[in-house]
Parts: C-alpha cells; structure tokens; sequence
C-alpha cells in the first residue's frame, strides 16, 4: 500500500459527513487501546494523532486513501475527561453514524491484549452486532508487549474466545511487528 493516504476532515456533526458512496472501515476500542499507533502502521505515515493521554480523540476523524477508501478513527470508550454535554454530543454523533452511515464495510474493535475483554467491551460487541454482524472483525493490540508464558496463553484465550464465544474473525498486531501490520493490511483492501 503507498503511502496515499491523508488526513481528510475531523466530524462533530453528522450532517458535515462526506456526501458519497466511498467505502469506510472504523477503528474504534477503549481509550489508549492503540487505534491512533494503528492507523499509521497501516497507513505507513504519521496522519494519525498519537498521546500517552487517553481519551484525546474527541470527535469523528476521517483519513483517505485516494477516492478508494477511508479509515475511521473512533473517540476511544471508557475514559473521558470532556464535560458532560461534550460527552453527550459525542455519544449521540457516534449513535448516528452506527444507524445512518450505509458507507461502513468494516468495523474493526480494538483491544488490548495485555488486558482482554473488558464489561464494556463485551457490551459493545453484542450491541454492534445487532447492526454489523458479519463486518465486525476484533484486533489484539500491543502483542509485542506480552512478556511471559501466562500473558501469552492469555492472548490465546482471547482469540479462541474471539472465535467461539463471539465468531469474529480476529488479527494479534503489534505496530513493531511489520508482518502483524501486512496480514491487517491486506485484510483491508480487500475492502476496495
């Protein structure tokens, strides 16, 4: 993949969404999950925002590939410290979205490998899929962060739960691990 991609718009209203057809993955996951780190591992460029604080994303932002394909950043869940009718306007944009957008073809929910499935997590998934179903795909992130023998039978665990528990197909990444990144990518566009 060349490195095409650029930042395209950062969304806080629904209605000032692109007006076309080109098709949308979403990358979303609990705050300080890794999605911004991600999307420029994928991208191979720096167009995505990184912070060691979370919840920094505070809108929808939207990166492009040519006219072929966007990418999502999703602010992350479980954290904020935005007042609260920030936080409300941000829930009912993303509420909007999930329901109205037709554009969406892939909805990739990150978690941490280090931690697993969190309530909210395993919340998330069941209510996604009511909607997406078959478009949901779960990435492990920070692979490269598991140091022993109990954290790695614990990403173990994750993916046969991914696969039996939830039926999502599911990617172990870690942005230091460059075949990790190829095997994501490669899912990606299949998207075009």
């Amino acid at each position: 993949m060349r490195s095409d991609w650029r930042f395209l718009d950062e969304i806080h209203d629904f209605r000032k969404l692109p007006k076309d057809n080109i098709p949308e993955v979403i990358f979303w996951g609990r705050s300080n999950v890794g999605k911004s780190s991600l999307i420029n591992a994928v991208t191979k460029s720096k167009i995505a925002k990184t912070s060691k604080s979370p919840g920094r994303t505070r809108s929808l932002i939207f990166f492009q590939l040519e006219k072929k394909l966007r990418l999502v950043d999703f602010p992350g869940y479980g954290y904020s410290k935005i007042p609260k009718i920030n936080e409300y306007k941000l829930d009912k944009l993303i509420d909007e979205y999930l329901r109205k957008r037709v554009n969406i073809t892939k909805f990739f929910l990150l978690i941490d490998s280090r931690h697993g499935f969190k309530d909210l997590d395993n919340f998330i998934i069941k209510q996604l899929d009511i909607y997406f179903q078959n478009k949901i795909f779960l990435i492990f992130t920070k692979t490269d962060r598991l140091k022993n023998s109990k954290e790695r039978q614990l990403l173990h665990d994750l993916n046969k739960r991914a696969d039996e528990n939830f039926n999502k197909k599911f990617f172990n990444t870690s942005i230091k691990e460059v075949n990790t990144i190829i095997l994501l990518k490669n899912f990606l566009m299949d998207s075009l």
